[in-house]
């Protein structure tokens, strides 16, 4: 298990590095919105092949019945997640980051449930784990920037920064739980977490990448980022 602790944390840093690099380019020179959209592209891409290519061959091997519950558990985590960001919003949690509580709860809950599915990829597949910590490091550099925008203009550069560092805290914490949690379990437990990180991570490229893009108009380089992000992780998958 250590091995395999390892190495999930080994990879898991780059998230982490990215979650600071985000935070810094947001702080020193704010993305344009185009520019914004063309990395959610991106990621959308790198995210959507991660599940296509490492995820759901894995999961159509198990049972109907457990994939169908852990796909349901996924989708009903990932719809009530925002709701408790927006109830901690509305009463006002948070003090002067108030009105940015929202996005940094449902980031940092997304947060820990990536850890986790990066913490089980590893544990089942080396491999697999290398291209969803890849995968969901590009995502994470995206998030950086978003959680720095969102917050006050007035606060200060650290302050500012320890929101992206806390976001890589939570996904290193994650990891832990995935590694700690689930060593040495085999079988439906594992299918589950597997058919819920599908739906989760198939909801994050649906619902918040690809929807948040779509805030300015569609071009030929954004369309064209998001299959380059795709045949990127595909090919890696293929290396292997």
């Amino acid at each position: 298990m250590t091995e395999v602790l390892v190495q999930a944390v080994s990879y898991t840093m780059l998230a982490v590095v990215a979650a600071l690099v985000g935070g810094v380019i947001a702080i020193y020179r704010q993305p344009s919105a185009q520019m914004e959209s063309n990395v959610q592209h991106f990621a959308a891409g790198v995210v959507f092949a991660a599940v296509a290519a490492e995820l759901l061959p894995d999961v159509h091997t198990r049972a109907p019945s457990v994939v169908v519950i852990g796909f349901a558990i996924g989708v009903v985590t990932m719809l009530g997640v925002p709701r408790l960001g927006t109830y901690v919003e509305r009463r006002g949690i948070g003090g002067k980051i108030a009105g940015a509580a929202s996005l940094l709860v449902t980031v940092g809950i997304d947060m820990v449930i990536d850890g986790v599915l990066i913490g089980v990829a590893f544990l089942t597949e080396p491999a697999t784990g290398v291209l969803i910590a890849v995968a969901l490091a590009i995502e994470v550099l995206f998030l950086g920037v978003t959680g720095v925008i969102a917050l006050p203009e007035e606060m200060g550069t650290f302050r500012k920064l320890a929101v992206p560092g806390s976001f890589g805290v939570l996904l290193l914490l994650g990891v832990l739980v995935g590694v700690f949690a689930l060593s040495g379990v085999s079988g439906t437990p594992i299918a589950l977490v597997l058919a819920f990180g599908s739906a989760a991570l198939l909801y994050l490229v649906t619902e918040e990448l690809l929807v948040k893009a779509q805030k300015v108009p569609e071009t030929p380089t954004s369309t064209t980022l998001f299959f380059v992000g795709f045949l990127l992780i595909f090919l890696l998958d293929m290396a292997h």
